[in-house]
Protein backbone atom coordinates (compact mmCIF):
# COMPACT_ATOMS: atom_id res chain seq x y z
CA UNK A 1 0.00 0.00 0.00
CA UNK A 2 3.12 2.66 0.68
CA UNK A 3 3.94 1.56 -2.99
CA UNK A 4 1.36 4.48 -3.71
CA UNK A 5 1.91 7.07 -1.12
CA UNK A 6 2.85 10.57 -1.09
CA UNK A 7 6.61 9.21 -0.78
CA UNK A 8 6.66 7.31 -3.80
CA UNK A 9 5.49 9.88 -6.00
CA UNK A 10 7.60 12.42 -4.75
CA UNK A 11 10.16 10.02 -5.65
CA UNK A 12 9.04 9.14 -9.15
CA UNK A 13 8.55 13.05 -9.76
CA UNK A 14 12.64 13.56 -9.08
CA UNK A 15 13.32 10.27 -10.92
CA UNK A 16 11.22 12.00 -13.91
CA UNK A 17 12.50 15.43 -14.01
CA UNK A 18 16.27 14.03 -13.84
CA UNK A 19 15.98 12.38 -16.90
CA UNK A 20 13.72 15.01 -18.27
CA UNK A 21 17.01 17.51 -17.99
CA UNK A 22 18.82 14.97 -19.26
CA UNK A 23 17.15 15.32 -22.19
CA UNK A 24 16.00 11.27 -21.50
CA UNK A 25 12.74 11.43 -22.22
CA UNK A 26 12.01 8.01 -22.79
CA UNK A 27 12.41 6.98 -19.35
CA UNK A 28 11.14 10.42 -18.19
CA UNK A 29 7.92 9.15 -19.72
CA UNK A 30 7.73 5.74 -17.79
CA UNK A 31 8.25 7.69 -14.66
CA UNK A 32 5.05 9.87 -15.54
CA UNK A 33 2.80 7.25 -16.66
CA UNK A 34 3.71 5.56 -13.02
CA UNK A 35 2.56 8.72 -11.48
CA UNK A 36 -0.56 8.64 -13.68
CA UNK A 37 -1.56 5.21 -12.32
CA UNK A 38 -1.68 6.67 -8.35
CA UNK A 39 -3.38 9.38 -9.67
CA UNK A 40 -4.91 9.08 -12.86
CA UNK A 41 -5.95 13.04 -13.48
CA UNK A 42 -2.70 14.89 -12.33
CA UNK A 43 -2.83 17.84 -14.66
CA UNK A 44 0.90 18.14 -14.13
CA UNK A 45 1.64 14.24 -14.86
CA UNK A 46 -0.65 14.93 -17.63
CA UNK A 47 1.24 17.86 -18.65
CA UNK A 48 4.64 16.27 -18.94
CA UNK A 49 3.48 12.84 -20.58
CA UNK A 50 2.19 15.19 -23.19
CA UNK A 51 5.64 16.85 -23.68
CA UNK A 52 7.72 13.60 -23.44
CA UNK A 53 5.40 11.93 -26.16
CA UNK A 54 6.23 15.11 -28.01
CA UNK A 55 10.27 14.78 -27.55
CA UNK A 56 9.96 11.38 -28.55
CA UNK A 57 8.00 12.36 -31.81
CA UNK A 58 4.90 10.43 -30.62
CA UNK A 59 2.76 12.70 -32.16
CA UNK A 60 -0.36 10.89 -32.95
CA UNK A 61 -0.35 9.68 -29.40
CA UNK A 62 0.34 13.05 -27.31
CA UNK A 63 -2.74 14.36 -29.58
CA UNK A 64 -4.66 11.37 -28.26
CA UNK A 65 -3.67 12.25 -24.54
CA UNK A 66 -4.65 15.78 -24.84
CA UNK A 67 -8.11 14.52 -26.75
CA UNK A 68 -9.20 11.72 -24.25
CA UNK A 69 -8.69 14.28 -21.05
CA UNK A 70 -10.18 17.03 -22.28
CA UNK A 71 -11.78 17.96 -18.95
CA UNK A 72 -8.35 17.91 -17.30
CA UNK A 73 -6.30 19.54 -19.67
CA UNK A 74 -8.73 22.84 -20.75
CA UNK A 75 -7.60 24.15 -23.99
CA UNK A 76 -6.05 27.45 -22.38
CA UNK A 77 -3.66 24.73 -20.75
CA UNK A 78 -1.94 22.70 -23.63
CA UNK A 79 -3.20 25.00 -26.65
CA UNK A 80 0.71 25.17 -27.51
CA UNK A 81 1.08 21.32 -27.30
CA UNK A 82 -2.01 20.08 -29.48
CA UNK A 83 -1.11 22.88 -31.88
CA UNK A 84 1.78 21.46 -32.39
CA UNK A 85 1.14 18.12 -32.99
CA UNK A 86 -1.78 18.89 -35.45
CA UNK A 87 1.16 20.60 -37.29
CA UNK A 88 3.73 18.49 -37.20
CA UNK A 89 1.21 15.60 -38.19
CA UNK A 90 -0.32 17.90 -41.23
CA UNK A 91 -3.39 19.07 -40.19
CA UNK A 92 -2.75 22.16 -40.64
CA UNK A 93 -5.96 23.82 -40.66
CA UNK A 94 -6.51 21.76 -37.49
CA UNK A 95 -3.73 23.78 -36.00
CA UNK A 96 -4.48 26.95 -37.49
CA UNK A 97 -7.93 26.71 -34.99
CA UNK A 98 -6.78 25.50 -32.27
CA UNK A 99 -4.24 28.76 -32.11
CA UNK A 100 -7.02 30.99 -33.28
CA UNK A 101 -9.28 29.53 -30.43
CA UNK A 102 -6.40 29.23 -27.79
CA UNK A 103 -7.48 32.10 -25.01
CA UNK A 104 -3.88 33.52 -24.38
CA UNK A 105 -1.60 34.28 -27.70
CA UNK A 106 2.01 33.21 -25.83
CA UNK A 107 5.02 33.80 -28.07
CA UNK A 108 5.31 29.89 -28.64
CA UNK A 109 1.86 30.06 -30.19
CA UNK A 110 2.48 33.54 -32.48
CA UNK A 111 5.91 31.65 -33.63
CA UNK A 112 3.54 28.45 -34.45
CA UNK A 113 1.20 31.06 -36.04
CA UNK A 114 3.61 32.01 -38.54
CA UNK A 115 5.39 28.23 -39.40
CA UNK A 116 1.29 27.26 -40.08
CA UNK A 117 0.13 30.50 -42.60
CA UNK A 118 3.59 29.82 -44.37
CA UNK A 119 2.51 26.43 -44.74
CA UNK A 120 -1.28 27.42 -46.15
CA UNK A 121 0.18 29.95 -48.48
CA UNK A 122 -1.30 32.83 -46.60
CA UNK A 123 1.83 34.67 -47.06
CA UNK A 124 0.32 38.49 -46.48
CA UNK A 125 -0.89 37.20 -42.73
CA UNK A 126 2.49 35.48 -42.06
CA UNK A 127 4.45 38.12 -43.23
CA UNK A 128 2.52 40.37 -40.70
CA UNK A 129 3.12 37.21 -38.29
CA UNK A 130 6.63 37.71 -38.19
CA UNK A 131 6.77 41.55 -38.38
CA UNK A 132 5.02 41.24 -35.12
CA UNK A 133 7.35 38.85 -33.70
CA UNK A 134 10.14 40.25 -34.32
CA UNK A 135 9.02 43.98 -33.13
CA UNK A 136 8.22 42.81 -29.69
CA UNK A 137 10.53 39.91 -28.79
CA UNK A 138 13.56 40.36 -27.34
CA UNK A 139 15.80 36.68 -26.85
CA UNK A 140 17.98 34.72 -29.05
CA UNK A 141 15.65 33.71 -31.65
CA UNK A 142 15.72 36.54 -33.49
CA UNK A 143 17.94 35.98 -36.39
CA UNK A 144 15.86 32.85 -36.92
CA UNK A 145 12.41 34.78 -37.15
CA UNK A 146 14.59 36.96 -39.75
CA UNK A 147 15.04 33.80 -41.94
CA UNK A 148 11.42 33.07 -41.88
CA UNK A 149 10.37 36.70 -42.35
CA UNK A 150 12.55 36.50 -45.84
CA UNK A 151 11.33 33.09 -46.47
CA UNK A 152 8.01 34.42 -46.84
CA UNK A 153 9.34 37.12 -49.12
CA UNK A 154 10.83 34.31 -51.22
CA UNK A 155 7.86 32.87 -51.46
CA UNK A 156 5.70 35.86 -52.49
CA UNK A 157 7.98 36.26 -55.29
CA UNK A 158 8.16 33.43 -56.49
CA UNK A 159 4.19 32.05 -56.06
CA UNK A 160 2.69 35.46 -56.57
CA UNK A 161 4.80 36.92 -58.34
CA UNK A 162 5.01 39.93 -56.01
CA UNK A 163 7.60 42.67 -56.33
CA UNK A 164 9.57 41.82 -53.02
CA UNK A 165 10.27 44.80 -50.66
CA UNK A 166 13.39 45.41 -49.24
CA UNK A 167 14.04 44.23 -45.59
CA UNK A 168 16.80 45.59 -44.93
CA UNK A 169 18.36 42.77 -43.77
CA UNK A 170 22.16 42.33 -42.89
CA UNK A 171 23.06 38.37 -45.10
CA UNK A 172 25.45 37.35 -42.63
CA UNK A 173 24.07 33.99 -42.46
CA UNK A 174 24.08 31.57 -46.00
CA UNK A 175 20.00 31.35 -44.86
CA UNK A 176 19.21 34.62 -45.47
CA UNK A 177 21.47 34.92 -48.84
CA UNK A 178 19.76 31.53 -50.31
CA UNK A 179 16.34 33.30 -49.66
CA UNK A 180 17.22 36.67 -51.05
CA UNK A 181 18.44 34.80 -54.10
CA UNK A 182 15.51 32.89 -54.57
CA UNK A 183 13.48 36.07 -54.47
CA UNK A 184 15.59 37.10 -57.29
CA UNK A 185 14.86 34.60 -59.01
CA UNK A 186 11.29 35.06 -58.82
CA UNK A 187 11.90 38.61 -60.53
CA UNK A 188 13.74 37.48 -63.33
CA UNK A 189 17.09 38.71 -61.92
CA UNK A 190 18.76 35.63 -62.48
CA UNK A 191 22.74 36.64 -62.64
CA UNK A 192 22.43 38.45 -59.49
CA UNK A 193 20.56 35.60 -57.93
CA UNK A 194 23.50 33.14 -59.09
CA UNK A 195 25.85 35.73 -57.34
CA UNK A 196 23.98 35.81 -54.02
CA UNK A 197 23.84 31.77 -54.44
CA UNK A 198 28.05 31.66 -54.52
CA UNK A 199 27.84 33.78 -51.65
CA UNK A 200 25.66 32.04 -49.62
CA UNK A 201 27.81 28.96 -50.53
CA UNK A 202 30.32 30.19 -49.57
CA UNK A 203 29.25 31.47 -45.98
CA UNK A 204 27.76 27.77 -45.62
CA UNK A 205 31.41 26.27 -46.28
CA UNK A 206 32.85 28.59 -43.29
CA UNK A 207 29.80 27.93 -40.80
CA UNK A 208 30.10 24.27 -40.79
CA UNK A 209 33.77 23.92 -41.29
CA UNK A 210 34.29 25.74 -38.10
CA UNK A 211 32.62 22.56 -36.38
CA UNK A 212 35.55 19.59 -36.23
CA UNK A 213 32.99 16.95 -36.41
CA UNK A 214 31.05 18.32 -39.79
CA UNK A 215 32.46 15.99 -43.13
CA UNK A 216 32.56 17.20 -46.31
CA UNK A 217 29.28 14.63 -47.12
CA UNK A 218 27.85 17.25 -44.28
CA UNK A 219 28.49 20.07 -46.22
CA UNK A 220 27.46 18.70 -49.80
CA UNK A 221 24.28 17.68 -48.35
CA UNK A 222 23.89 20.79 -46.67
CA UNK A 223 24.70 23.12 -49.74
CA UNK A 224 22.39 20.32 -52.08
CA UNK A 225 19.31 22.48 -51.89
CA UNK A 226 22.39 25.77 -52.61
CA UNK A 227 22.92 23.66 -55.70
CA UNK A 228 19.63 22.48 -56.67
CA UNK A 229 18.80 26.40 -57.31
CA UNK A 230 21.89 26.89 -59.35
CA UNK A 231 21.17 24.25 -61.27
CA UNK A 232 17.52 26.11 -62.09
CA UNK A 233 19.21 29.08 -62.78
CA UNK A 234 21.28 27.40 -65.16
CA UNK A 235 17.75 25.18 -66.58
CA UNK A 236 16.12 29.01 -66.92
CA UNK A 237 19.24 30.41 -68.94
CA UNK A 238 18.72 27.56 -71.42
CA UNK A 239 22.50 25.51 -69.72
CA UNK A 240 20.14 22.52 -69.49
CA UNK A 241 23.36 20.28 -69.88
CA UNK A 242 25.26 21.89 -67.03
CA UNK A 243 21.79 21.97 -65.56
CA UNK A 244 21.37 18.44 -65.96
CA UNK A 245 24.86 17.87 -64.37
CA UNK A 246 24.52 19.72 -61.92
CA UNK A 247 21.31 18.21 -61.07
CA UNK A 248 22.39 14.29 -61.11
CA UNK A 249 25.29 15.15 -58.65
CA UNK A 250 22.60 16.37 -55.95
CA UNK A 251 20.52 12.93 -56.86
CA UNK A 252 23.86 10.56 -56.20
CA UNK A 253 24.06 12.52 -52.72
CA UNK A 254 20.81 10.81 -51.89
CA UNK A 255 19.44 13.94 -49.76
CA UNK A 256 16.94 12.94 -46.81
CA UNK A 257 15.08 16.10 -47.93
CA UNK A 258 12.10 14.46 -50.28
CA UNK A 259 11.05 18.12 -51.17
CA UNK A 260 14.32 18.61 -52.64
CA UNK A 261 14.34 15.65 -54.97
CA UNK A 262 11.26 15.55 -56.55
CA UNK A 263 11.47 19.03 -57.86
CA UNK A 264 14.83 18.31 -58.71
CA UNK A 265 13.25 14.84 -60.65
CA UNK A 266 10.46 17.13 -62.30
CA UNK A 267 13.16 19.59 -63.29
CA UNK A 268 15.21 16.70 -65.50
CA UNK A 269 11.84 15.39 -66.71
CA UNK A 270 11.05 19.19 -67.72
CA UNK A 271 14.57 18.79 -69.75
CA UNK A 272 14.05 15.23 -71.20
CA UNK A 273 10.36 16.59 -72.74
CA UNK A 274 9.77 13.41 -75.33
CA UNK A 275 13.41 12.34 -75.14
CA UNK A 276 14.97 9.87 -72.81
CA UNK A 277 11.79 8.67 -71.58
CA UNK A 278 13.35 5.65 -69.45
CA UNK A 279 15.42 8.19 -67.03
CA UNK A 280 12.06 10.17 -66.87
CA UNK A 281 10.14 7.31 -65.38
CA UNK A 282 12.41 6.56 -63.00
CA UNK A 283 12.81 10.14 -61.95
CA UNK A 284 8.72 10.50 -61.58
CA UNK A 285 9.06 7.42 -59.24
CA UNK A 286 11.17 10.47 -56.72
CA UNK A 287 8.26 12.79 -57.33
CA UNK A 288 5.47 9.82 -55.38
CA UNK A 289 7.49 9.99 -52.37
CA UNK A 290 5.90 9.45 -49.30
CA UNK A 291 5.63 13.11 -47.72
CA UNK A 292 6.48 15.25 -50.66
CA UNK A 293 2.98 16.94 -50.81
CA UNK A 294 3.59 18.39 -47.30
CA UNK A 295 7.10 19.81 -48.33
CA UNK A 296 6.10 21.82 -51.73
CA UNK A 297 3.77 24.97 -52.39
CA UNK A 298 0.65 23.90 -54.43
CA UNK A 299 2.31 25.36 -57.70
CA UNK A 300 5.23 23.05 -57.15
CA UNK A 301 2.66 20.01 -57.08
CA UNK A 302 0.63 21.16 -59.96
CA UNK A 303 3.82 21.10 -62.13
CA UNK A 304 4.65 17.72 -61.44
CA UNK A 305 1.03 16.58 -62.24
CA UNK A 306 1.75 18.64 -65.53
CA UNK A 307 4.68 16.77 -66.20
CA UNK A 308 3.17 13.58 -64.97
CA UNK A 309 0.24 13.87 -67.72
CA UNK A 310 3.00 14.98 -70.59
CA UNK A 311 4.97 11.83 -69.68
CA UNK A 312 2.00 9.36 -69.54
CA UNK A 313 1.62 11.14 -73.71
CA UNK A 314 5.02 10.97 -74.65
CA UNK A 315 4.89 6.66 -73.62
CA UNK A 316 1.52 6.65 -75.41
CA UNK A 317 -0.17 5.79 -72.59
CA UNK A 318 -3.19 7.22 -73.32
CA UNK A 319 -5.75 6.87 -70.60
CA UNK A 320 -3.30 7.56 -68.05
CA UNK A 321 -2.70 10.88 -70.08
CA UNK A 322 -6.46 11.49 -70.23
CA UNK A 323 -7.12 10.58 -66.55
CA UNK A 324 -4.34 12.68 -64.92
CA UNK A 325 -5.05 16.27 -67.41
CA UNK A 326 -9.08 15.72 -66.56
CA UNK A 327 -7.69 16.07 -62.86
CA UNK A 328 -6.11 18.44 -63.17
CA UNK A 329 -8.46 20.39 -65.52
CA UNK A 330 -10.97 20.10 -62.05
CA UNK A 331 -8.76 21.19 -60.07
CA UNK A 332 -7.78 24.30 -62.42
CA UNK A 333 -10.62 24.71 -64.48
CA UNK A 334 -9.04 27.88 -66.02
CA UNK A 335 -5.80 26.55 -66.72
CA UNK A 336 -4.88 26.22 -69.76
CA UNK A 337 -2.34 23.18 -69.93
CA UNK A 338 -4.67 20.61 -68.78
CA UNK A 339 -6.89 21.35 -71.84
CA UNK A 340 -3.55 21.68 -74.50
CA UNK A 341 -2.33 18.04 -73.61
CA UNK A 342 -5.56 16.64 -73.85
CA UNK A 343 -5.44 18.42 -77.36
CA UNK A 344 -2.45 17.11 -77.56
CA UNK A 345 -3.45 13.32 -76.72
CA UNK A 346 -6.37 13.35 -78.99
CA UNK A 347 -3.79 14.93 -82.09
CA UNK A 348 -1.58 11.97 -81.19
CA UNK A 349 -4.71 9.64 -81.73
CA UNK A 350 -5.87 11.37 -85.18
CA UNK A 351 -9.02 12.66 -83.55
CA UNK A 352 -8.02 16.64 -84.79
CA UNK A 353 -11.25 17.41 -85.14
CA UNK A 354 -11.94 15.96 -81.39
CA UNK A 355 -9.23 18.19 -80.77
CA UNK A 356 -10.15 21.21 -82.20
CA UNK A 357 -13.31 20.89 -80.54
CA UNK A 358 -12.37 20.39 -77.04
CA UNK A 359 -10.18 24.07 -77.57
CA UNK A 360 -12.91 25.83 -79.24
CA UNK A 361 -15.32 25.21 -75.99
CA UNK A 362 -12.22 26.26 -73.65
CA UNK A 363 -11.74 29.40 -75.86
CA UNK A 364 -15.23 30.16 -75.39
CA UNK A 365 -15.57 29.63 -71.65
CA UNK A 366 -12.30 31.49 -70.87
CA UNK A 367 -12.02 34.33 -73.67
CA UNK A 368 -8.95 35.41 -71.63
CA UNK A 369 -7.24 32.39 -72.97
CA UNK A 370 -8.46 32.72 -76.14
CA UNK A 371 -5.62 34.17 -78.53
CA UNK A 372 -3.64 31.11 -77.51
CA UNK A 373 -6.00 28.53 -77.63
CA UNK A 374 -6.94 29.69 -81.43
CA UNK A 375 -3.19 29.67 -82.40
CA UNK A 376 -3.51 25.94 -81.53
CA UNK A 377 -6.53 25.29 -83.30
CA UNK A 378 -5.03 27.06 -86.50
CA UNK A 379 -1.97 25.22 -86.23
CA UNK A 380 -4.17 22.12 -86.15
CA UNK A 381 -6.32 23.16 -88.77
CA UNK A 382 -2.68 23.55 -90.89
CA UNK A 383 -2.19 19.87 -89.96
CA UNK A 384 -4.78 19.11 -91.33
CA UNK A 385 -3.97 20.45 -94.66
CA UNK A 386 -7.32 23.54 -94.11
CA UNK A 387 -5.00 26.32 -94.60
CA UNK A 388 -8.18 28.86 -94.94
CA UNK A 389 -10.13 27.76 -92.07
CA UNK A 390 -7.05 28.14 -90.18
CA UNK A 391 -6.59 31.76 -91.57
CA UNK A 392 -10.61 32.14 -90.69
CA UNK A 393 -9.39 31.39 -86.97
CA UNK A 394 -6.14 33.92 -87.52
CA UNK A 395 -8.07 36.35 -88.46
CA UNK A 396 -10.91 36.14 -85.46
CA UNK A 397 -8.31 36.95 -82.99
CA UNK A 398 -8.91 41.06 -82.63
CA UNK A 399 -5.77 41.68 -80.45
CA UNK A 400 -3.37 40.11 -82.96
CA UNK A 401 -5.50 40.85 -85.96
CA UNK A 402 -3.14 43.54 -87.42
CA UNK A 403 0.43 42.93 -85.53
CA UNK A 404 2.96 42.16 -88.18
CA UNK A 405 3.81 38.80 -87.81
CA UNK A 406 0.34 37.64 -88.32
CA UNK A 407 -0.12 39.92 -91.16
CA UNK A 408 2.99 38.30 -92.49
CA UNK A 409 1.51 34.71 -91.99
CA UNK A 410 -1.62 35.21 -93.27
CA UNK A 411 -0.52 37.10 -96.59
CA UNK A 412 1.84 34.17 -96.95
CA UNK A 413 -0.75 31.36 -96.01
CA UNK A 414 -3.48 32.67 -98.52
CA UNK A 415 -0.89 33.16 -101.09
CA UNK A 416 -0.06 29.54 -100.81
CA UNK A 417 -3.68 28.79 -101.93
CA UNK A 418 -3.42 31.19 -104.31
CA UNK A 419 -6.37 33.28 -102.69
CA UNK A 420 -4.62 36.90 -103.87
CA UNK A 421 -8.09 38.66 -102.88
CA UNK A 422 -7.73 37.56 -99.53
CA UNK A 423 -4.09 38.48 -99.45
CA UNK A 424 -4.74 42.25 -100.20
CA UNK A 425 -7.52 41.86 -97.60
CA UNK A 426 -5.29 41.40 -94.87
CA UNK A 427 -2.98 44.38 -96.08
CA UNK A 428 -5.78 46.61 -96.48
CA UNK A 429 -7.20 46.10 -93.05
CA UNK A 430 -4.26 46.28 -91.69
CA UNK A 431 -3.24 49.72 -93.39
CA UNK A 432 -6.72 50.89 -91.78
CA UNK A 433 -6.20 50.39 -88.55
CA UNK A 434 -2.57 51.54 -88.83
CA UNK A 435 -3.90 55.25 -90.13
CA UNK A 436 -7.14 54.91 -87.38
CA UNK A 437 -4.45 54.05 -84.42
CA UNK A 438 -1.92 57.06 -85.80
CA UNK A 439 -4.71 59.26 -86.22
CA UNK A 440 -6.42 58.91 -82.93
Amino acid sequence: AAAGGPGAAAALWSEGNRCGQNGDFARALKSVNKILQISKDDVTALQCKVVCLIQNGSFKEALSVINTHTKVLPSDVIAFEKAYCEYRLNRIENALKTIQSAAQQTDKLKELYGQVLYRLERYDDCLAAYRDLIRNSQDEYEEERKTNLSAVVAAQSTWERVMPEDLGLREATYELCYNSACALIGQGKLNEAMKKLQRAEELCRQSLSEDSDVTEEDIEAELAIIHGQMAYIMQLQGRTEDALQLYNQIIKLKPTDVGLLAVIANNIITINKDQNVFDSKKKVKLTNAEGVEHKLSKKQLQAIEFNKALLAMYTNQAEQCRKLSASLQSQSPEHLLPVLIQAAQLCREKQHAKAIGLLQDFAEQHPANAAEIKLTMAQLKIAQGSVTKACMILRSIEELQHKPGMVSALVTMYSHEEDIDSAIEVFTQAIQWYQQFQAS
